[in-house]
């Protein structure tokens, strides 16, 4: 009967409170406090009872337990591990349990009382009155270290093909207060900026403190997370006012990592504490630039691909090498040699250099090997999608990549994005215009929304041989474009405006072929080559594709001649021919 006491005895312990348990410390010291206040809150430690405006308050022992533990080591983060432990003890639960808790927290007390420091734990904000000690300062004193306002920034992984990348950052870093690391989603920004962060750390007096944007959703909570990244008290004062004593003239580097979804309050927070903190620069990463005066814009590329198929050359290139090394990281028996380099150079490029995609499709691998990799990259929407567990929600698969920036367009801009993925290749300005405007998008609407993909770095500007920009989707953020089409019922319209852009064209070239301005004209036609392809076999797929179809191959007959493409020429004629509809070509 004794055994069977203390197991009863044991069992019944781990359902207890931690203030019930006497086997333990408990989770604060203030079991024998009477009461102590923050804001319109009162916290009855000995009762444990909490008051709103005088009332008690639902709450159940957990979260209690968690305020509790949280206002006790107030001073500091405290880890999820170590309020799992303090809370749960000797009970094993899944780390979600402590997030709901924090949850109803905030729905009662407010999302500001508590700060999520992600990736590491939570924080307690807020000054008290009657606790143990009294209330902390609202900012660190001026003679605090600087290591208090910047705890370390993560160590990093090697960084693949970006020293041309950080040498420039770094200049520009140190040159001017404001620099924003620009590109588009994946494209390896955060990497970039963590890894100057450690290379210009000793450069600033004051260190560097990095502030992660990604999983804040609320605009009016930017500046608390700037200042408890900071380690800052910011209490029921205006934290912009707190951030800028506590800057004031010291010399540091602040990194604002994963913007593009917060630009205006980031802008505007950056440019209220400017003249506050001369010293202060400051490094955002983001999809577009704040736009602010005197702002540096670093738009970064995609990895570098190698120039030709030869083993060495392909490991100098940074999209080969990232894609070797997370390839042995997911299978420590592949080796890159002479017979496998051909694919996966061909992987890389297929990818665009995109880092995110690359280091999805490395774990991949083991699953799919490369030759069965390669053959799916078609579907690479369906196939990239194990990404790291810990990694950001939107890094988990390329698909969630491809929302996250999706979701931040405007209805119309979606629209764009969506009909320029008809497009093959790169395309004209006019050309974009006509396939891509409707009854509610006019083309000069197009033209706006076409510079904020742009800015937005979901479309790429380039000049062209003849002087004038031309635009281009890299292939994955094309095969997305086409999928929502699809998805919204628009694709047979915008393909069938796409036809007709070259067709046009095409008949249009037929009779400046044999003019003056022929060789402008074969260089035009070059460089619409593969929309002209892309065309013909949009063709195959409307009704009555067939007449269009003739029109456009019947009338790039010189161009084939021109440019030996007769055996292409004569292919497409045959397959246009027997389209239906074509009778009337």
């Amino acid at each position: 009967m004794a055994n069977l006491s203390n197991i009863l005895n044991s069992a019944f312990s781990c359902c207890l409170t931690p203030f019930e348990r006497e086997d333990r410390e408990p989770v604060t010291g203030f079991a024998s406090v009477a009461e102590f206040a923050f804001g319109r809150f009162i916290v009855q430690p000995s009762a444990r009872r909490l008051l709103v405006d005088g009332e008690p308050a639902k709450l159940g022992a957990r979260a209690f337990d968690v305020l509790l533990a949280l206002i006790d080591r107030r001073e500091r983060l405290v880890s999820k591990k170590e309020l799992l432990e303090l809370v749960w003890l000797d009970v094993v639960v899944e780390e979600n349990n402590l997030e709901v808790q924090v949850s109803v927290l905030r729905k009662l007390l407010g999302s500001e009382v508590i700060a999520t420091i992600p990736g590491r734990g939570y924080r307690f904000t807020q000054p008290l009155d009657g606790a143990p000690g009294g209330a902390p300062a609202a900012s660190p004193p001026p003679a605090a270290a600087a290591a208090a306002l910047c705890p370390p920034v993560q160590a990093l992984p090697t960084v693949f093909g970006r020293e041309d990348d950080l040498g420039a950052s770094h200049a520009l870093v140190l040159a001017h207060q404001v620099v924003t690391v620009v590109g588009a989603s994946g494209i390896g920004k955060s990497t970039l900026a963590r890894a100057l962060a450690h290379r210009v750390r000793d450069l600033f007096g004051d260190g560097v403190c990095l502030v992660e944007l990604a999983s804040v959703s609320d605009a009016s909570l930017v500046a608390t997370s700037v200042g408890t990244a900071l380690q800052l008290k910011l209490g029921t004062q205006s934290p912009i006012g707190v951030i800028a004593q506590a800057l004031g003239a010291r010399r540091m580097l602040v990194v604002l990592d994963n913007c593009e979804h917060l630009l205006r309050a980031v802008a505007e927070l950056v440019q209220a504490l400017r003249p506050a903190a001369p010293g202060v620069h400051w490094l955002a990463t983001s999809q577009e630039p704040l736009r602010l005066v005197d702002e540096q814009v670093f738009r970064l590329g995609a990895l570098a691909l190698p120039a030709e198929e030869a083993l060495d050359a392909a490991r100098r290139a940074g999209a080969v090498a990232l894609f070797e090394a997370r390839t042995r990281a997911a299978d420590p028996r592949f080796a890159l040699n002479e017979d496998n380099a051909g694919a996966a150079i061909d992987i890389c490029r297929r990818l665009d250099g995109i880092a995110l995609a690359i280091e999805l499709a490395a774990a991949r691998v083991p699953l799919l090997g490369l030759e069965g990799l390669r053959s799916r990259l078609g579907e690479r929407l369906r196939v990239l999608n194990s990404g790291p567990r810990l990694a950001l929600a939107r890094h988990q698969t390329l698909r969630a990549a491809l929302e996250w920036s999706y979701g931040l367009l405007t209805p119309h801009q979606q629209a764009v994005f969506r009909r320029l993925g008809v497009f093959a290749g790169s395309f004209a300005l006019d050309a974009a215009q006509q396939v891509a405007s409707d009854e509610a998008i006019d083309a000069w609407a197009v033209l706006d929304e076409l510079g904020a993909l742009v800015d937005k770095s979901l479309v790429v500007a380039e000049p062209d041989t003849l002087g004038e920009p031309r635009y281009r989707m890299l292939e994955t953020m094309r095969q997305y474009a086409l999928d929502r089409l699809d998805a919204e019922g628009d694709g047979d319209a915008a393909r069938t405006r796409h036809v007709d852009v070259y067709v046009a064209l095409a008949e249009q070239a037929k009779g400046e072929l044999f003019g003056a301005q022929q060789d402008q004209w074969l260089i035009r036609l070059d460089l619409e080559h593969e929309n002209m392809l892309a065309a013909h076999g949009w063709c195959q797929r409307l009704p009555g594709g067939g007449d269009r179809d003739m029109r456009l191959v019947t009338a790039l007959g010189r161009y084939w001649s021109r440019r030996s493409l007769l055996s292409l020429g004569y292919r497409m004629i045959s397959e246009a021919s027997n389209r239906p509809g074509a009778e009337g070509g």
